[in-house]
């Protein structure tokens, strides 16, 4: 059987939190271990899969490329401008689950020191390629809260997951595009903040993965965009025996009309942000 599918972002980052939850990596931490998650649009929906609720932390997402450009959400921003997150691994927002229960915040360099083999950190990214390969915008002078996670990871072998839609995928190699931006201090010109691409290791799932763990069938990316509200949408070709497809149909409509928290964003005129172009001014379009 063939059937065709249309998933705006928000309707695949649910689809792919609902894959997550299944995979043996995060089931295992579950059981014996923690599920870090970097706050982020990605997550979002795996925290509401693993609890039941939404979350109701007021920094939950970090950067974000939003129509003025690339900027932070007012939860970071707020923390940012009272001093709090002088470096990365001071960053204190994490959603921590042990055993289905959420614990209590630690920052970045504390994670780096506690999490181990039996547990998994979960973070968005902001690119993918077709290898499957992943690349995380860097807007500090330092390499990001996820740079201190992946020589953490490297030495104590715990795994990172990384919920990615198709929406990201750019044509380029992730090794190619990471060059080519080389540092953000050598960015003469940015819509918002300057970033650098880091290439970053770890396991990839998209919206293919999940149609793959949750139902048993292929989809294959047939086209993509959109208008009306489905900008950035996905069309996939679901294929295989007629119940594993009719289930990923199910599937697909019961994340239709996802949505999530409006992302907010500090005003350029009255931005502090050192490391934004457009702080302190006035775009016609901002």
């Amino acid at each position: 059987m063939k059937a065709q599918i249309v998933l705006t972002p928000n309707e695949s980052k649910k689809l792919i939190a609902k894959a997550v939850v299944k995979m043996k990596e995060v089931t295992t931490a579950l059981q014996e271990g923690l599920v870090v998650m970097h706050p982020s649009t990605s997550t979002y929906f795996i925290f509401e899969e693993l609890t039941g609720r939404k979350p109701d932390m007021e920094v939950w997402l970090s950067g974000a490329i939003v129509k003025k450009g690339l900027c932070v959400e007012w939860g970071s921003y707020s923390q940012m401008k009272k001093g709090y997150l002088a470096t990365p691994g001071h960053f204190p927002y994490s959603w921590i689950i042990k055993r289905g229960e959420l614990q209590p915040q630690k920052t970045i360099d504390e994670l780096c020191q506690q999490l181990g083999e039996k547990d998994v950190y979960i973070k968005g990214v902001n690119a993918l390629d077709s290898e499957g390969n992943a690349g995380v915008l860097i807007g500090s002078m330092a390499e990001g809260t996820i740079g201190r996670i992946v020589a953490a990871a490297k030495k104590k072998n715990f795994k990172i997951l990384y919920p990615v839609g198709l929406e990201k995928l750019i044509p380029v190699s992730i090794e190619k595009a990471s060059k080519e931006t080389g540092s953000n201090k050598k960015i003469e010109y940015s819509m918002g903040i300057p970033c650098s691409l880091m290439p970053v290791p770890g396991i990839t799932v998209t919206e293919i993965d999940a149609f793959r763990i949750l139902a048993g069938i292929d989809a294959l990316p047939i086209s993509a965009g959109g208008l009306g509200g489905a900008e950035g949408a996905i069309v996939l070709l679901l294929q295989g025996e007629e119940a594993a497809v009719r289930k990923g149909i199910e599937l697909a409509e019961c994340v239709k009309g996802a949505q999530m928290r409006v992302v907010r964003n500090p005003e350029c005129p009255d931005c502090i942000l050192p490391t934004c172009q457009f702080a302190g001014t006035k775009k016609h379009w901002v």
